[in-house]
């Protein structure tokens, strides 16, 4: 049985120190977290369709 989908409760980008990556920190409503470590690139990548996301619902309410 596949698990449910969790929501999102906290969520952080710790930069590294060398600019060339970043910790990120994802925590659901139940507290479990995932740390994962992204490249600048994957950030990158992350940041284009988390906007293309918001701008294809953005058009989406003004209709």
């Amino acid at each position: 049985m596949a698990n449910a989908t969790k929501t999102l409760a906290q969520f952080r980008i710790v930069p590294a120190e060398d600019g060339l990556s970043a910790q990120l920190h994802i925590e659901d409503e139940t507290g479990a977290t995932l740390e994962l470590k992204a490249t600048r690139e994957q950030l990158d990548v992350i940041a284009d369709e988390i906007d293309t996301m918001l701008t294809s619902t953005e058009e989406a309410d003004e209709v």
